[in-house]
């Protein structure tokens, strides 16, 4: 199958910044000149140039020149977003996606209780507080997003972090519903504080553990929530 014009475009640059002879911060032609060096109309060189920055090799800011630009794991896994909904509309997808979350989280407990420095306890204890002290369902979910992201950034990996985060937005719904349940949160605190306990004691198992009961725990509450 022949390849539409945008797409011989998009490959043409996508190749110069691979090869570096386009670099972060380079500028690119304007519409009008790669319009005229690829035999090409105008909406095909604006798809070419979109489909450049989901890729996050481009950034373009209106009336400005589009610039070359290194990709970004968060932006990686932001592109995902809209496909994932779509995926996790169904309830197959949604429990392959917890499934995929607490194989991740499980290990960052994991590592982090392997990795932790005295300064990691430290802010992992001021959120697992603040998410203690939150007042409302809005506050409680903040601080447990939050919580669950200073164990990841324990593991040094920004890939981790950036897919952690992604997760907790794709599962968002799952993390209200399953912490409505609870009219006080204090079973959920309570696993955090054991997870927490665990980091503080480097006790590789027993973090692991702690975070498979919780990630357990929630995963049932919320189809208990939304099946009931």
């Amino acid at each position: 199958m022949a390849r539409k014009k945008y797409q011989e475009i998009a490959e043409h640059f996508e190749l110069l910044v691979l090869s570096g002879r386009l670099r972060p911060g380079d500028r690119l032609p304007a519409e009008r000149q790669i319009m005229e060096d690829f035999d090409a109309g105008r909406s095909s060189v604006r798809e070419a140039l979109f489909s450049l920055q989901r890729q996050g090799l481009l950034t373009s800011r209106p009336g400005a020149v589009p610039r070359v630009s290194t990709p970004t794991v968060d932006g990686i896994f932001a592109e995902l977003t809209g496909s994932m909904r779509h995926y996790m509309n169904r309830p197959e997808g949604l429990r392959e996606m917890q499934d995929a979350r607490a194989l991740l989280e499980i290990g960052l407990a994991r590592r982090a209780a392997k990795l932790a420095t005295p300064e990691d306890i430290d802010v992992l204890g001021k959120a697992l507080e603040a998410n203690r002290s939150a007042k409302d369902l809005d506050g409680f979910v903040q601080t447990d997003v939050i919580f669950h992201l200073e164990i990841a950034k324990i593991s040094r990996n920004p890939v981790f972090e950036a897919l952690n985060a992604a997760l907790s937005d794709w599962l968002k719904d799952q993390r209200v519903k399953s912490s409505a349940v609870s009219p006080d949160f204090s079973d959920v605190v309570a696993q955090h504080q054991e997870i927490f306990d665990a980091i503080a004691e480097k006790n590789v198992e027993k973090a692991a553990d702690a975070m498979d009961r919780h990630l357990s725990e929630v995963a049932q509450k919320y189809w208990k929530a939304v099946l009931d």
